[in-house]
Order: C-alpha cells, then sequence, then structure tokens
C-alpha cells in the first residue's frame, strides 16, 4: 500500500479549496432556486453540480 505524506501547507491548501468549492455550490444552489429565467437555473444547477464533485474529490485525498 502506497500513502504520501502531506504538509501542514498543503493541508491548509486543501483545506481552504475545501471551503472555496462548498461555499460555491451553496451559493449556486441559492441562486437557481430564486432564479426566474429557467435557463440560468439550470446553469446555476449544473454549476453547483460541478462544484459539489470538486468537493467531492478533494475530500477524497483525505480518506
Amino acid at each position: 500500500m502506497f500513502f504520501l505524506t502531506i504538509t501542514a501547507k498543503e493541508l491548509s491548501a486543501l483545506e481552504d479549496q475545501l471551503n472555496g468549492e462548498k461555499l460555491l455550490a451553496t451559493k449556486c444552489k441559492a441562486y437557481a432556486q430564486v432564479c426566474e429565467d429557467p435557463e440560468l437555473r439550470q446553469k446555476m444547477e449544473t454549476l453547483a453540480g460541478k462544484h459539489q464533485q470538486h468537493y467531492e474529490k478533494l475530500l477524497s485525498f483525505l480518506n
């Protein structure tokens, strides 16, 4: 089995990125809920999904 050791600085950067992706997913979901334009709503929902995927991928590096 192969393990990588990450530095405290790398861990901090990963935490910052996780927080940013989670915030973007949350904001895009909120914007989609209040958007009256169906095309724009769909784009916001798509972006929310992409940021959620990014969050989950980054989180997987910690497991």
